[in-house]
Order: C-alpha cells, then sequence, then structure tokens
C-alpha cells in the first residue's frame, strides 16, 4: 500500500516537473525567401521581391508586376549532449544524439499591382516551429521525448508608394494557425530490483489554434544610393486546448506494474497558452560600391513576453502547472550584399549573429538554445518571367552548458549545428 501511495505521487511530480518546457517554448524560423536569406536576412531596405510580405510589408509597393514566388527551407540539425561530470545523473553521458528529421517550412507570396501606386499582396509562411526529437534510450527522456511546434500564417497586405517611388507605407493582417505535442516517458525506481524503470509514456497534444494579429512597414529611399527600411509583426497569443494520455510501459514485474497502474492518472483535457513575441527590424542598404547591393539590419525580438507558462489539467486538479521561463529579448544582426554577375545570374552572401532567449536554468532537451553564427551563400537566375533562387545557409550554435543549474536538475552541454537549404520558384507576368 505504501508503494502504491508513492507511485500516485510520483508520477503526477513528474508530469509537472516537464509541462513548463513542453509547452512554453518557441522558435523563430526567419528564412522565409530563398533571396532574402541568401543575404543572412538582412532585407528588411531591399524587400524586392514578394517575400517582402513577410520582411517589410512596404516593399511590395515597388513591385510594378504581378508575381508571384513559392518554395521552401529544408532544415536539417546535427545535436549531441554530453553530460556534466559533476551531475550524478548525467556523469558518463557522452554523443547523445536525437534523431534526424529534416524540416520543410513552406511559403508562398502573390503581389498585384492596383493603379499607379497601390500594391495588393498575399502571403503563406511558416514563421515559428520547433522538433527535438532524442532517441529512445536518451536519458533525458523523462523530460523530452519529441517536442513539436508547427504554425502557419496567411497574410493578406497591401502598400502604397508617393509617385516618385521614394517613399512607401505598407500594412498586412496575419491569421496565424498553431498546435503543440509532446512525447515523453515517466520513470520510478523499481523497490523489488533497485533499478530506475521507465513506467509509463505521457503523450500531451493541443488541437489546432488560432488568433489574428498585424504588421507594418515602411521604406524610404533618400536618394538613389541608399535606402532605409522598418518593419514590425506584432506580438499573438494563442490559447490552445487539447489531450493528456497517460499510457503505462510495462516493466514485467506484476506487484510494480499493478502499483504504477493505480497510480496513473486518467487521460483527460489539458488548456494552455503560448505567447508568441513581436518582431521589430530596422535597416540600411547602399550601393556605393558599384555593382554592389550591400544591406546591414538589426532585427529585435520581444521573448520577455514568455515570462511564465500555466497548464490546466481539466479532471485532476493538482496537476495543474505555474512555472516562470523569465525569456530575455533578444537582437539579431545581419549583414548580406547582392551582387550581379551578368544580365541573369547574381551572387549572394550573408553573415548574421543571433542571440539566444533562454536564461541557463531553462535549456534542456525541449529546446537546448544558444547564440548562433551563420553563414549564407546564395544564386539567382532572372530571364524573361522566370526567377530561380537557391540558398546554402550553415548555422553553428554556440556550445551551450547548464552549468549545473539546470531547473530539470539535468546538467551538461549541448551542441548544435544546421544546415539550411532554401529554394524559390518565381514569375512575373
Amino acid at each position: 500500500m505504501r508503494l502504491l501511495t508513492r507511485l500516485s505521487l510520483l508520477i503526477p511530480a513528474t508530469i509537472l516537473a516537464v509541462g513548463g518546457v513542453a509547452f512554453g517554448s518557441g522558435f523563430s524560423i526567419f528564412e522565409q525567401g530563398a533571396k532574402a536569406t541568401a543575404m543572412g536576412g538582412a532585407f528588411v531596405a531591399t524587400a524586392d521581391d514578394p517575400s517582402a510580405i513577410f520582411y517589410n510589408v512596404a516593399g511590395i509597393a515597388q513591385q510594378r508586376h504581378l508575381s508571384f514566388i513559392s518554395g521552401a527551407t529544408i532544415i536539417n540539425f546535427s545535436n549531441d549532449f554530453t553530460g556534466d561530470q559533476d551531475d550524478p545523473f548525467t556523469v558518463g553521458i557522452s554523443g547523445a544524439n536525437y534523431k534526424r528529421h529534416t524540416f520543410t517550412p513552406p511559403n508562398a507570396y502573390l503581389v498585384v499591382p492596383i493603379g499607379e501606386n497601390l500594391t495588393f499582396g498575399l502571403g503563406a509562411f511558416s514563421a515559428f516551429g520547433l522538433r527535438t526529437n532524442w532517441q529512445d534510450d536518451f536519458p533525458g527522456r523523462f523530460i523530452s521525448r519529441d517536442a513539436n511546434v508547427k504554425t502557419l500564417s496567411v497574410e493578406p497586405a497591401i502598400a502604397w508608394q508617393t509617385s516618385d517611388g521614394r517613399f512607401a507605407l505598407g500594412a498586412g493582417a496575419e491569421y496565424r494557425r498553431a498546435k503543440i505535442s509532446l512525447n515523453r516517458n515517466n520513470g520510478a525506481l523499481n523497490p523489488f530490483t533497485q533499478n530506475f524503470a521507465d513506467v509509463a509514456n505521457v503523450y500531451l497534444a493541443s488541437d489546432w489554434e488560432n488568433n489574428w494579429g498585424w504588421n507594418v512597414g515602411l521604406l524610404f529611399k533618400p536618394s538613389p544610393t541608399w535606402r532605409f527600411g522598418a518593419s514590425y509583426r506584432t506580438d499573438q497569443t494563442i490559447d490552445f486546448k487539447g489531450k493528456a494520455k497517460f499510457t503505462q510501459i510495462l516493466t514485467g514485474n506484476a506487484q510494480f506494474d499493478a502499483a504504477v497502474r493505480a497510480g496513473l492518472p486518467a487521460n483527460q483535457g489539458i488548456s494552455t497558452s503560448i505567447d508568441f513575441p513581436a518582431i521589430a527590424s530596422i535597416g540600411v542598404a547602399t550601393t556605393l560600391i558599384p555593382n554592389w547591393d550591400v544591406e546591414f539590419d538589426v532585427t529585435h525580438t520581444t521573448w520577455s513576453r514568455f515570462k511564465n507558462l500555466d497548464i490546466a489539467f481539466d479532471s485532476t486538479p493538482a496537476l495543474n502547472l505555474h512555472r516562470p521561463q523569465n525569456w530575455e529579448n533578444t537582437n539579431s544582426f545581419r549583414l548580406g550584399t547582392n551582387h550581379p554577375v551578368t544580365p541573369n545570374w547574381d551572387v549572394r552572401l550573408g553573415v548574421v549573429y543571433d542571440e539566444n532567449p533562454q536564461p541557463t536554468e531553462g535549456v534542456g532537451p525541449l529546446l537546448p538554445d544558444s547564440d548562433r553564427e551563420g553563414v549564407s551563400f546564395g544564386v539567382g537566375y532572372h530571364k524573361g518571367p522566370w526567377i530561380i533562387d537557391a540558398t546554402e545557409f550553415v548555422l553553428h550554435f554556440k556550445d551551450r552548458s547548464t552549468g549545473g543549474i539546470n531547473s530539470d536538475h539535468f546538467n551538461g552541454t549541448y551542441k548544435t549545428d544546421a544546415n539550411l537549404i532554401s529554394v524559390n520558384f518565381g514569375y512575373k507576368f
């Protein structure tokens, strides 16, 4: 009887320990157009293709042809974890990897000029997303085995420019849909063998939910050699409802399994919210160097909106969670160039330094985030009405140690690298 009581308490406690990281994290995907990605994302003052709907909506005003582009960014991560030699739980862990996946967030944009000064645009993109899916035997599976955040946005937009083309304003309304899920194991000490065993799997999944936001942008060209741009995409809060499913993992010990079964919570509904950040960018571009277009941008993201996480369980209020997160606002710094080498071919280069929002105690298997540095190279082909842009973007995450203060008591160092390939195909009518 005492064993059953201990397990009844243990299983809810471990669910609470993981709930915060399960639903709390968003991951910004800034690569929403192959040309912009080739320039390191420094595009707010250029914004001269239909992906301006994402980067700076004012830029569609300068596009005076009916045009369409679509494509995707293919993202591959490598990630491993090395345990902290001073942590009794993770010491000796080396090179623990997660399952490799290829993520392909799509994008598509349509630009329709109206008269001499107005332009209508319609875009679809995935500006946020995350998946971390570790190997089945990863010791951190009791925190997270597989976390998945998906979003899809659709944005109608309109922009206006002065007759001389020197100044433009734009605005859009963003409809965002999102879905989140977490798969993780629970563990308990088997008193009959004195071994720690996987005793249950917990799967939390939301329905697709949605909300509306907006964005604005401006573009100013004081001279033929200088351009200035600014854009702002508002924050959003999306409320989620979903299901919590608890599945027992049998250990083969009948008495122990019976005690675990008695302590499992019932499957039930859950609810939570995600506070997505606002994104503000400013940029300056110049053609002072003949035949080179150079741009520098700064992007500010308000991750500090994510201060706390609250999760409510419909049938078992004892599982309800209030957990501080205390993320910080971040800045990214982007430098990009576009160099026409022939009438039909352009070459592009970019570099980026992007700060991460996570305090050290929050770094864990769900999102081992860190400051990152990236280098991009791309080419653009345009002949007649046809446009093809392709980019290779290598992103290195600085090694991130938990410093022995991880809030889930899972300490060590994460090493992450990413490779992104962006492709867009377009047509100007």
